[in-house]
C-alpha cells in the first residue's frame, strides 16, 4: 500500500476530473434552474462563483482524501 502524494500521476489525474466535473456539472445545474433560459441576460457572475467555489471545495476534498483510506485516487471511499 502506498500512500498517494500530490505528486502522483493518477492522483493528478484523478483530482483533475474531479474538479472540473463538479465545476462543470453545478454551472449547468445552475443554468438548467434558470427557467426559461436567456443567454444573454444570465446572471454568469453569480453562476461562475457558485461553480468555482464548489470545484475548490471539491480540489480541498481531494487534498484531504490523499490522507484517508487504502487508495491512490483522490476519493475518500476504499
Amino acid at each position: 500500500m502506498t500512500v498517494p502524494t500530490p505528486t502522483t500521476k493518477r492522483f493528478l489525474i484523478d483530482l483533475g476530473e474531479r474538479v472540473v466535473a463538479t465545476f462543470a456539472a453545478s454551472l449547468l445545474a445552475i443554468a438548467l434552474a434558470a427557467q426559461p433560459f436567456n443567454v444573454l441576460e444570465f446572471d454568469w457572475g453569480s453562476a461562475l462563483t457558485v461553480s468555482v467555489s464548489a470545484a475548490f471545495l471539491t480540489l480541498l476534498k481531494g487534498l484531504v482524501a490523499q490522507h484517508t483510506g487504502p487508495t491512490d485516487g483522490a476519493g475518500l471511499g476504499t
